[in-house]
């Protein structure tokens, strides 16, 4: 592969803060700090919380049963989960979880705001992936609650079950990364190329 697109694509990455690079050691996984997390949660609370009242107000019937539909299968996928957990299982639910929030945007026909939201739940979710597993098991219909305030509530009533939604889980969360954060990581060993071969001895030798 040609190393333009890669270079391209190491670009995108850090600018949405999935990578980083420093001068002579390359690019690595951007580990966040609590406050990234923090400030990711309030951009999302404050773009959900809009696309949530915008849903009320102009969603059409065929997407109000496309979002009742999706959380009906997004519960029932975090209740497979949270009885035999696996990785495969934990990104299928990530992804359904994506596409029913994502769904919600949508309906509000505002590609700005669509786009918004999607860059901010790909930073929210490869950040937490690997600590999402700890956390405590949601409500058995968590989803199709915000579903029916979506679909039947007002504007005002959507937007808080919307923030209410966002938030719940924020001060566990921060926890759980500050834990990771802090615990050592094993070392690996690095690698600097081909390694010469050690020759053995010639006879004779000392």
């Amino acid at each position: 592969m040609s190393p333009v697109p890669v270079g391209e694509a190491l670009t995108r990455l850090e600018a949405e803060g999935l990578v980083e690079t420093r001068p002579r050691a390359g690019s690595r996984v951007r580990i966040p700090c609590a406050d990234d997390i923090l400030g990711n949660y309030e951009l999302r609370e404050a773009l959900e919380t809009h696309s949530a009242r915008l849903f009320a107000e102009f969603a059409s019937p065929a997407f109000e049963r496309r979002v009742t539909i999706a959380a009906e299968r997004l519960d029932a996928a975090f209740g497979e989960l949270n009885g035999r957990y696996s990785r495969a299982r934990h990104a299928r639910v990530e992804r359904l979880h994506t596409s029913f929030h994502m769904l919600v945007a949508q309906a509000t026909r505002c590609s700005v705001l669509v786009d918004a939201i999607a860059r901010s739940r790909v930073l929210l979710f490869n950040w937490l992936f690997t600590v999402s597993a700890e956390l405590g098991s949601l409500p058995a219909d968590w989803h199709r609650q915000l579903a029916r305030a979506l679909v039947e509530g007002t504007p005002e009533q959507a937007s808080d079950a919307m923030r209410a939604h966002v938030r719940y889980r924020r001060k566990e969360v921060l926890e759980k990364l500050q834990s990771a954060v802090r615990a050592p990581a094993p070392r690996q060993p690095m690698s600097r190329g081909p390694q010469r071969r050690t020759m053995p001895a010639a006879k004779g030798s000392q």
